[in-house]
């Protein structure tokens, strides 16, 4: 019979309290999450439902979308939020989940995402960074990406089906494939795709989801339900 040492026993137990029960340890997952004030979240939802009632549903779409990744296992979690890291929203999450709050950091959102990847990256071989706007986001998928970048892609994309995308995530960033990109409209895809092609940076897609922006999107959840 095997006998085991007291250091190998030490060792294993220093390496699972650093890197806790993930099945990518190296890697960390963002989750990007606007303030919670009515007439300023969901607002091309809103204006079929009203602010309160996209209010509500941008909250809870916050809730699931950090429940699921945490309890995923698959990286260590970090939530950053476009304001007021004092928001009763964050720190609950914060004191139940146990997970950091952030501030976003920049101008505009491509500023945001990449300040965010950087950063994570300085403590991480590869990061996945997702919204709250994908009710069809799965763990399966969240580890999808980590694979890809695990097996040596530069930068992984989850496409949208509106022309946008659900995630990116990288092992290596450049501010360059965040700068003359349209958010919100339906270029930005293509133009990160090309962006990624002029650094001469690998990348994969997955599978293309949707976002909930519309009446028809909130309808489609629903059916999903």
């Amino acid at each position: 019979m095997r006998r085991i040492s007291l250091e190998f026993l030490w060792t294993s137990f220093v390496y699972a309290m650093a890197n806790g029960p993930y099945r990518y340890p190296a890697g960390r997952i963002i989750v990007f999450a606007k303030e919670p004030v009515a007439g300023h979240v969901k607002t091309r939802l809103a204006r079929d439902i009203g602010d309160e009632a996209a209010l509500h549903i941008h909250q809870n779409m916050v809730n699931e979308t950090i429940e699921m990744a945490s309890q995923s296992a698959v990286a260590k979690l970090e939530l950053h939020v476009s304001a007021n890291l004092q928001h009763p929203l964050f720190q609950s999450i914060a004191e139940q989940q146990g997970i950091p709050v952030h501030l976003q950091q920049g101008s505009n959102l491509g500023e945001k995402m990449f300040s965010a990847l950087n950063e994570s990256l300085d403590n991480a071989s590869y990061s996945v960074l997702i919204g709250t706007d994908c009710p069809v986001m799965s763990a399966d998928y969240i580890e999808q990406a980590f694979h890809a970048l695990d097996q040596g892609q530069d930068v992984v994309i989850g496409p949208a089906e509106d022309g946008g995308y659900v995630l990116i995530g990288a092992s290596r960033v450049e501010s360059s494939w965040f700068n003359n990109i349209d958010w919100g409209s339906q270029r930005v895809l293509e133009q990160s795709r090309q962006a990624l092609i002029s650094s001469a940076a690998s990348f994969q897609e997955l599978q293309p989801l949707w976002d909930i922006d519309h009446i028809g999107d909130l309808n489609r959840w629903r059916l999903c339900q």
